[in-house]
């Protein structure tokens, strides 16, 4: 391991030296903020039955991308993406989501590190990641985000790569902890992915393909398979379907896990303004044996900038 390890860190040391030996002075550099906030009320049913209503923070966020040309062809960038919490409930408003650096080249690729998304989750679960609130219950995988990255990705043609390893000293481990790898077809109507999450550290994998297909200008479909490799092998199934007609978008969702919870999602969104935009939505769990089964409903509001 500490060999690959080394190959590793010499290959990143190539790359980043590949990609700056022919620079010239550098551009100014190109900023971007954006964000949303995003609030609602809901009212959720745990599995005693009793149900709880709630007005509270949904994934408000805010970031800045930034881009800086080094020569032709390649480009520095970085992000940064906190989560907000308009409620400030544990006194700290702020979390960190993202956080990278990174290399770009043209043919190349591109080459990062920090805190950064999973590519197993957002390129295979993706596909049926679709609500504000509820959906992707039933989605197996081992994170959306993560520390101690760094993440390499390409396209040729309609295919792009994209891998990411975690190194993370303290887990006991010796050298790569988490390494992850997709494949995404991208042509026309159709997007399909499929990938693998190997976590080293508990010896467990994940296995995942999924699609999204705009089968229409108003109608889209999208599917996810994934499965848990380890001691019990769980597999899962996601399928979503929208439908648009002007400002508003009809969605609805069945995720079903192996021999365990099946969820149905349903949920409407308008689009009041450009970034003005209100959702309800609605998901009933069937879970199995003596757990009772659940409802829950919410409704808020969404300005994305």
């Amino acid at each position: 391991m500490r060999k690959t390890l080394i190959i590793s860190l010499m290959s990143i040391i190539v790359f980043a030296f590949s990609l700056t030996a022919c620079s010239t002075d550098a551009e100014a550099v190109e900023t971007k903020i954006y964000g949303s906030i995003n609030y609602k009320v809901s009212n959720d049913e745990d599995t005693n039955g009793n149900s709880y209503m709630k007005a509270e923070n949904n994934s408000s966020k805010i970031g800045i991308d930034a881009v800086e040309g080094i020569s032709e062809g390649i480009t520095g960038f970085a992000k940064l993406e906190l989560g907000v919490d308009t409620d400030d409930s544990d006194n700290n408003p702020f979390d960190s989501r993202l956080a990278y650096v990174g290399l770009n080249h043209d043919s190349l690729g591109s080459l990062s590190a920090g805190r950064q998304a999973s590519p197993f989750t957002t390129n295979v679960s993706g596909h049926t990641d679709v609500f504000e609130v509820y959906g992707s219950g039933a989605d197996q995988n081992l994170f959306a985000r993560d520390t101690n990255t760094i993440a390499y990705s390409n396209s040729v043609g309609a295919i792009t790569f994209d891998g990411l390893v975690k190194i993370d000293g303290s887990t006991g481990k010796d050298g790569i902890d988490v390494q992850e790898g997709t494949l995404t077809f991208s042509e026309g109507v159709v997007t399909a992915s499929a990938g693998i999450s190997n976590d080293r550290v508990n010896e467990i994998d994940y296995y995942g393909a999924g699609f999204t297909i705009d089968a229409s200008d108003s109608v889209t479909v999208g599917y996810s398979y994934t499965l848990k490799d380890t001691t019990t092998d769980v597999s899962a199934n996601e399928v979503v379907g929208s439908y648009t007609s002007g400002k508003a978008v009809f969605t609805g969702g069945y995720g079903k896990v192996e021999d365990s919870t099946a969820y149905y999602t349903a949920g409407v969104s308008y689009g009041i303004t450009e970034s003005l935009s209100t959702y309800a939505e609605y998901q009933h769990e069937d879970n199995t044996g003596s757990t009772l089964d659940t409802d829950s409903y919410s409704t808020g509001l969404k300005f994305t900038f």
